[in-house]
C-alpha cells in the first residue's frame, strides 16, 4: 500500500510499502548548521602569525565520533576520548608555543644598542616621505645647545649610524604591530579552545531528540536514552476499537501489529556533526550559533499499514449482519388467516472511513479509542410492509332490533354466518344466492315475515334481504365491481333508500367481482350489543392504489304520497263477518324517488368526488281495508209478541 508517514511529537514517519523498502518525507526538520558545500570545501585557515597557525586549525578531515568509531572497529570507547585529548592537547601546546614567540619577539625591542635608541632632549628624529625625487630626509632641531664641528669621515660615521637607529626604530614599531596582533590572534585561538572544549566526546548544549537534550552526552549514551524512549512509546502505543451495536465487541491495534520501528542512528548521526565534523573555525561557528537557536530533531518512525487493513477486513466480517425479511405465514387461527414473521435490520461496517481515521492517530502516534457505528441496512421485505399489502377495505353494519319475529332473527344469523372467512380470487364473481343457499329448513332457515308485493307475507328465509343489504354496502365500500342489484319493493328502515339489495331464491340475486388484482377476505359477525342484534360485514384486501375509500349516498328527488285506501270484501270472513265490520290490513305506504352517488374519499376522508350512479323508485302503496260481507238481521219489537 502507500507509504504514510509521521513525526515523532512532530515524528517523521515513514510508511512501509508492500516491499518493504521504507521512503521518508520529512516535516519541520531543522536545517543542518553544516552545509554540505562547506564540508566538501578546501580546508578553512584562521592566520595569526604567518604559517604558525596549529594544524588543528586548519583541518577539514575530522570526522564524527560516530564515524571514528564505525572506522576503528574493536576500539573502545575510552580510547576513542583518550585520543581526542591527546589531539587537543597537541592543539594546546600549539598555541602556548605561539604566545612565546610573540613574547620573546617583543623582549628583542629592548636589546637594540645604544647608538639605535634616540636620545632625550637631544635630537627628535622625523620621517618624511613625498619629496620630488622620492628620498625621505631627516632634520635636526636646535636643542639650545652649539654644534661641534666634526670632520667629514664623522659626519658620514655619524650619517650611517642615524641611518641604522631609523631603521632599527622602523622594525621595532612593526615587531610591536606583530605582537599585537598575535597576542589577538592568541586570545581568539584560547577562545576556540575553549568554546571547542565544550563537546570534548560529548553532544553540545542546545542539541535535543525528541524533545530529550542531549548536553554532556556522549554518542553511546544518547543512543540508549533516545532508543529506551521510543521503545516505550512504541510499547505504550495501542488503538482499541468497539463497536456501539450493544454487543460489546472490542479489538486492539498494537505498535508490533504495525511493525513499527525507529530509526535512532539517522538523526544522532547527524546531531552529533554539529561542532565535531569540519575546521575548528567552521565547528566554532556551530556552536556559537546553538547558544542563540536549540537545534530539534526527531527520529524517523516507520510502520505498515496493510496489517490494518487486514484486520479491519476481519472486523467487517464479523460486525456485517445481513438482514432478515420478514415473511407471511398461513394461520387458520387469524383473519385474514396468515400471521407474520418480524423483519430482522442487518448492519455493515464502513472501513474506508475508519481506516482514515486509524492512519491519522497512527501518523500522530496517538493511542485512544475509536467507536464502530455500523450503518443500519433494512430488510428488503419489512413486517409494516407486508401487513400493509392486506388492509381492512371497508367494515358496515346493520340493527336488527331489540324484539322481532323469531324466525327473523333466525334467517339473518344463518345468513350472514354464510359469509363468514370467505376469500374471493382475483377476478371472482360471487353470488349471494350461490354462497347463502336456497332458504329452505333444511339449509337452517325459518319462518318468518317477508316483503313481497308491497305488504309482508310469512315465508321461509324471511328476514334474508337484511343480509344482502349489509353485505352490499360494505362491497361499494371496498371498491369492488357491483354486477347484479335489485331494489325492494318498498323502502327498508335498516338502510338509507336506495342502499338496498333484495334477494329471492332463483329469481332475484346479488352479484358482485373482484376487481382488484388480489384476494379479498370476508369476515361476518351476528351478535348484540346494548340489547340490540346486528350483522356485520368486513373486507379486507389489496389497498387502493390512491388510497381512496368509497360510500353510498342517497338523495329523495320525490315523494308519492299514500293513495285513498282500498276497501276489499271479506267473503271468506277472514278477518271480519258483517257488513258493519271492517278491518285495515295496511297502512300503505308514500312513495318515493331517490338519486344515489358514489362518493370517493382520500386517506384523510376529504371528499374526492361524486358520481350518481342510478335512481331508485319505490311505489306508494295505497291502504287495505277488508268489508264484512253478512248482513245483519233485524230484530222484532217485543210490543208485537204482546196480547191485549
Amino acid at each position: 500500500m502507500a507509504g504514510q508517514s509521521a513525526r515523532f511529537g512532530q515524528k517523521e514517519v515513514v510508511a512501509v510499502s508492500d516491499g518493504r523498502q521504507p521512503h521518508r518525507r520529512r516535516r519541520n526538520q531543522a536545517v543542518s548548521p553544516i552545509p554540505e558545500e562547506e564540508q566538501a570545501a578546501a580546508p578553512h585557515r584562521i592566520v595569526a602569525a604567518d604559517e604558525d597557525t596549529p594544524d588543528w586549525m586548519v583541518s577539514a578531515e575530522s570526522v564524527s565520533g560516530a564515524a571514528e568509531r564505525r572506522g576503528a572497529p574493536g576500539a573502545k570507547p575510552q580510547d576513542k576520548r583518550k585520543t581526542a585529548r591527546s589531539r587537543e592537547s597537541e592543539e594546546t601546546r600549539a598555541i602556548l608555543d605561539m604566545s612565546k614567540k610573540a613574547a620573546a619577539e617583543k623582549q628583542s625591542e629592548t636589546d637594540l644598542p645604544d647608538e639605535a635608541r634616540p636620545r632625550k632632549k637631544a635630537v627628535a628624529y622625523k620621517a618624511t616621505t613625498g619629496t620630488a625625487r622620492g628620498r625621505s630626509t631627516v632634520k635636526t632641531q636646535k636643542t639650545g645647545l652649539a654644534p661641534r664641528k666634526m670632520s667629514k669621515k664623522a659626519a658620514a660615521r655619524r650619517k650611517a649610524q642615524i641611518k641604522k637607529t631609523i631603521a632599527a626604530v622602523l622594525g621595532s614599531a612593526l615587531l610591536i604591530a606583530l605582537v599585537a596582533a598575535g597576542a589577538i590572534g592568541g586570545s581568539r585561538l584560547l577562545d576556540i579552545k575553549r568554546v571547542l572544549d565544550r563537546g570534548d566526546g560529548v553532544f553540545y548544549p542546545n542539541i535535543f531528540v525528541n524533545n530529550i537534550p542531549l548536553e554532556g552526552k556522549t554518542l553511546d549514551e544518547a543512543a540508549v536514552l533516545v532508543t529506551q524512549q521510543v521503545r516505550a512509546q512504541i510499547e505504550n502505543f495501542s488503538i482499541t476499537l468497539r463497536t456501539t451495536d450493544g454487543s460489546g465487541r472490542t479489538w486492539t491495534i498494537t505498535g508490533e501489529d504495525l511493525r513499527m520501528q525507529y530509526d535512532v542512528a539517522d538523526q544522532l548521526d547527524q546531531l552529533w556533526a554539529i561542532g565535531h565534523t569540519g575546521s575548528a573555525a567552521s565547528r566554532y561557528e556551530q556552536v556559537r550559533a546553538l547558544e542563540g537557536e536549540a537545534i530539534m530533531r526527531y527520529t524517523t518512525l516507520s510502520y505498515d499499514l496493510s496489517s490494518v487493513n487486514q484486520i479491519l477486513s476481519q472486523i467487517k466480517q464479523e460486525v456485517d449482519q445481513s438482514p432478515v425479511s420478514a415473511t407471511r405465514v398461513s394461520d387458520d387461527t387469524q383473519w385474514p388467516p396468515f400471521s407474520y414473521t418480524d423483519d430482522v435490520p442487518g448492519q455493515e461496517l464502513d472501513i474506508t472511513g475508519l481506516n482514515e481515521r486509524i492512519c491519522e492517530m497512527v501518523n500522530k502516534l496517538e493511542s485512544g479509542t475509536v467507536d464502530l457505528s455500523p450503518t443500519v441496512v433494512e430488510a428488503p421485505v419489512t413486517r409494516a410492509y407486508l401487513e400493509g399489502q392486506i388492509v381492512q377495505l371497508s367494515t358496515y353494519e346493520t340493527a336488527i332490533g331489540s324484539t322481532s319475529d323469531p324466525g327473523r332473527f333466525i334467517n339473518i344469523e344463518v345468513g350472514t354466518k354464510k359469509f363468514n372467512k370467505l376469500i374471493i380470487k382475483s377476478g371472482e364473481s360471487v353470488s349471494f344466492n350461490k354462497v347463502a343457499g336456497k332458504r329452505t329448513y333444511a339449509n337452517g332457515y325459518a319462518d318468518a315475515p317477508e316483503l313481497a308485493y308491497g305488504d309482508y307475507r310469512t315465508g321461509v328465509g324471511g328476514g334474508i334481504c337484511q343480509v344482502s343489504s349489509t353485505l352490499y354496502n360494505a362491497v361499494v365500500g371496498a371498491g369492488l365491481q357491483v354486477t347484479t342489484r335489485y331494489q325492494h319493493s318498498l323502502a327498508s328502515s335498516y338502510v338509507p333508500l336506495g342502499l338496498d339489495a333484495t334477494v329471492q331464491d332463483d329469481r332475484l340475486d346479488f352479484v358482485f367481482k373482484n376487481t382488484t388484482n388480489a384476494d379479498i377476505y370476508i369476515s361476518t359477525e351476528y351478535y348484540k350489543k346494548k340489547g340490540y342484534w346486528y350483522t356485520k360485514f368486513t373486507i379486507h384486501g389489496r389497498p387502493d392504489p390512491n388510497g381512496y375509500t368509497y360510500k353510498l349516498e342517497s338523495q329523495v328527488v320525490e315523494e308519492i304520497p299514500v293513495p285513498e285506501p282500498t276497501y276489499i270484501p271479506d267473503k271468506e270472513a277472514q278477518y271480519v263477518v258483517y257488513d258493519d265490520e271492517t278491518k285495515q290490513v295496511s297502512n300503505g305506504h308514500e312513495g318515493y324517488v331517490v338519486d344515489v352517488y358514489l362518493v370517493t374519499m382520500d386517506a384523510k376522508g376529504l371528499e374526492v368526488s361524486r358520481e350518481k350512479q342510478y335512481t331508485d323508485t319505490y311505489k306508494a302503496y295505497t291502504p287495505r281495508v277488508y268489508v264484512g260481507v253478512t248482513p245483519r238481521e233485524t230484530p222484532v219489537p217485543d210490543s208485537l209478541y204482546s196480547i191485549d
